[in-house]
């Protein structure tokens, strides 16, 4: 069972680490920088696999990317999900900024590309797709457990595979404007 960010100390920290006090403080200056540095770490194959991509993909890129390095990474999905609960936790302010920041510029020129293609409907609201797709991101991996108990689902690298097409189907076909 863990414990949440602000019910540990970095003494607790330090000793479960063998290691000192002095150690965290000289190499992440505090609490909340070692915490960041724990989610770099466990958030780089993501990062690495958003990064290493071109910025010219479709929507079934983007979110089969991000499902085929989150699905069998349960290290960082559970590390974001706790991140996301907590309002106060600076693990919260590194996945908003830090994670976001590199995925966010990537979905908007795939929007201004999709306009200048003409595939995308003149009416559809630039911020309600940019909620959507995060929508579709980060819900699979909060809702895990829920879907597997009520649906009888097993939430794995093949389902997320059917899922991403399966988003990206529906949201595709809303998208594209209106040929009548």
């Amino acid at each position: 069972m863990s414990t949440p960010y602000s019910k540990v100390t970095t003494r607790e920290i330090a000793e479960r680490a063998g290691s000192n006090l002095a150690m965290i403080h000289y190499y992440f200056g505090s609490k909340e920088g070692l915490y960041q540095a724990v989610l770099g770490d466990v958030a780089e194959p993501l990062e690495q696999a958003w990064q290493d991509e071109g910025s010219h993909r479709s929507l079934n890129d983007l979110l089969s990317t991000y499902y085929q390095v989150m699905a069998p990474n349960s290290e960082l999905t559970s590390a974001i999900s706790s991140a996301l609960s907590s309002e106060k936790s600076p693990g919260r302010d590194f996945v908003l900024n830090r994670l976001l920041e590199r995925q966010m510029p990537q979905f908007d020129a795939l929007l201004a590309s999709m306009k200048d293609n003409g595939e995308l409907n003149a009416d559809a609201d630039p911020e309600m797709l940019k909620v959507s797709f995060l929508s579709m991101m980060w819900q699979p991996f909060v809702m895990k457990e829920l879907y597997e108990q009520v649906f009888g689902l097993k939430v794995d690298e093949q389902f997320m595979a059917r899922l991403a097409n399966h988003n990206c189907r529906l949201m595709e076909s809303g998208l594209r404007p209106n040929l009548n």
